[in-house]
């Protein structure tokens, strides 16, 4: 075999790799999905009152930890190429999605909207490259905090709805690690190590 063969196979399997991630994690994503489906219920609805103070805290670190990679997507997307820039703002509407997601699990459970920060420490990139890899890194956060959250959370809706935040983090951190000219799935397992 000539060492394009091997490129090419190489190039093909991780190219399948990817493939075998996103479907995966989006089949891990449909279960508890954020959004209304048939019945019109979202996890906030499924709410069993109460709700721990315990969990309230998690979900306030964690909606802390989204707005911070909203701001990082918001404040880097005018330093990104076009096909980047495209995918950030479609990863940005995400995870808007993802504080609106949690802010409802609060306020359901009778919690009070955490304060946002005036304004989060995101370094100053001045590149695209620079950008990716303060995405990537903020979203390798976000599935170590999720990864931490999900086991300590109570309510069934509540983790469930943690667990589809997570599988959309790591959708988003393949394909920023595939921008970034890296491996889109380093590890068959969601682990936030790389």
């Amino acid at each position: 075999m000539s060492d394009d063969e091997g490129c090419a196979r190489r190039a093909l399997l991780r190219g399948a790799g990817a493939v075998v991630v996103g479907a995966g994690t989006l089949g891990l994503a449909a279960c508890g999905s954020s959004q209304k489906g048939k019945s019109g219920v979202t996890a906030a609805d499924q709410l069993p009152q109460p709700v721990g103070r315990e969990d309230l805290t998690i979900l306030g670190r964690l909606l802390d930890l989204e707005r911070r990679t909203v701001a990082a997507y918001t404040a880097g997307m005018p330093l990104l190429p076009k096909p980047e820039a495209k995918t950030a703002r479609q990863f940005l509407f995400e995870e808007l999605q993802h504080t609106g997601e949690l802010l409802s699990l609060i306020k359901t459970a009778g919690g009070d909207d955490p304060p946002r920060r005036a304004s989060y420490d995101l370094g100053h990139p001045r590149d695209d490259k620079q950008v990716l890899a303060l995405l990537h890194t903020l979203e390798r956060a976000q599935i170590a905090a999720y990864l931490h959250a999900i086991p300590r959370l109570k309510p069934g809706p509540v983790r469930a709805a943690a667990t589809t935040i997570l599988a959309s983090d790591a959708q988003h951190i393949a394909i920023l690690r595939l921008a970034q000219g890296l491996e889109p799935a380093p590890s068959p397992f969601v682990t936030a190590a790389e």
